[in-house]
């Protein structure tokens, strides 16, 4: 009899033992755990809220790229592919950036409002692509980005 299989749907704080997207062996469990040999070769008791069955679809970012200057724009559109091939889109600035908006005296609204939306500390490449995989890896990035509709 083999052992039952699950695969990682997010490695919460567990980026030593998990990949989100791979599929792992049960060697135990009990009511709300389960036993398996992490990424980093030990037994480790980890949240069955980690896991999903192996037939459930996982999609997972491939690649990414801005879709405008990001020096030019307070609010920088930014397009992510994932590996079905699918794509969504979501908008990144800073607070820096976000001042420069209201000091804008065209502007007629008094706020915005945007549920795709991402604050960082800079759009530097190097921290995007950080941020980006890190809500990945933990199943947010669906959460925060819209379906992209290609015409």
């Amino acid at each position: 009899m083999g052992f039952q299989r699950i695969k990682c749907t997010d490695v919460g704080v567990y980026e030593h033992a998990l990949t989100r997207g791979r599929v792992y062996e049960v060697l135990d469990e009990d009511e709300r755990k389960y036993r398996i040999v992490g990424n980093h070769g030990r037994r480790v008791w980890i949240s069955k809220h980690h896991f999903a069955s192996i037939e459930e679809p996982i999609l997972i970012m491939k690649t990414w790229q801005f879709d405008h200057d990001i020096d030019k724009n307070e609010f920088v559109e930014v397009t992510i592919t994932f590996d079905d091939d699918s794509k969504r889109w979501c908008v990144i600035t800073t607070p820096q950036k976000i001042v420069e908006y209201f000091d804008n005296e065209l502007l007629d609204l008094p706020g915005i409002n945007m549920k795709h939306l991402i604050i960082m500390k800079t759009i530097r490449t190097e921290d995007v692509e950080t941020m980006l995989r890190h809500l990945d890896n933990q199943n947010e990035l669906i959460e925060v980005t819209i379906p992209l509709l290609e015409s």
